[in-house]
């Protein structure tokens, strides 16, 4: 009988120590993977993941408040009313460069959250007949392209980084260079536009 008791006490021991082990063996998420540039992705469902990369390094700015007052900034953002419109989601600190990983419910929050005036509207004509290539180089006017057969939605943004997005970019101007059918990189400069379907 007492070497049953020992038996089932030491598989019970055995078991204890596996649980542990393999709860301590669960790694975080990491939602920022390599990237090391400025990336923007809309979701299908009109959600943001932001991934944000700041190099302090040659800086004497103290990075070291950078974590909680992204935080706070959040926190006041959400208040009461708009409680996971925006969260931070991941935040990497390696040799002064941060880079940091927010999601957004919607552009509307991303746009509110950080001051930009981003756009992304089925109205092709909201900035006017511009001038636009499409995936072969081709010049086209937004009044050329055929809507009727494809829902479009134009994304335009005035900022440098890279855009994927959950779809096919089928037309873009001259602020865009076209990493694949589904990502872009923005260069800043001047109002970027791509029309995806």
């Amino acid at each position: 009988m007492l070497k049953c008791k020992k038996k089932i006490l030491l598989i019970l021991l055995s078991t204890f120590i596996l649980c542990l082990l393999s709860a301590c063996g669960k790694k975080k998420v990491n939602y920022i993977g390599d990237v090391n540039e400025n990336t923007i992705t809309l979701n299908e469902d009109g959600s943001i993941r932001e991934i944000a990369c700041q190099d302090f390094s040659d800086s004497t700015y103290d990075i070291s408040g950078i974590e909680s007052d992204i935080k706070s900034e959040i926190e006041k953002y959400c208040g009461s009313d708009k409680n996971d419109a925006v969260k931070l989601i991941d935040y990497k600190e390696e040799n002064k460069n941060i880079r940091v990983a927010i999601d957004y419910k919607s552009l509307d929050d991303y746009n509110a959250f950080n001051g930009t005036s981003y756009t992304n509207s089925q109205d092709l004509l909201a900035l006017g007949d511009v001038s636009l290539k499409d995936m072969a180089g081709n010049d086209i006017y937004v009044t050329g392209i055929d809507t009727s057969a494809a829902t479009y939605r134009l994304f335009s943004a005035d900022d440098a980084f890279t855009l994927n997005i959950s779809g096919e970019i089928v037309y873009y101007n001259g602020h865009v260079a076209i990493n694949s059918a589904n990502s872009a990189k923005f260069d800043g400069l001047g109002n970027a536009v791509i029309i995806y379907k």
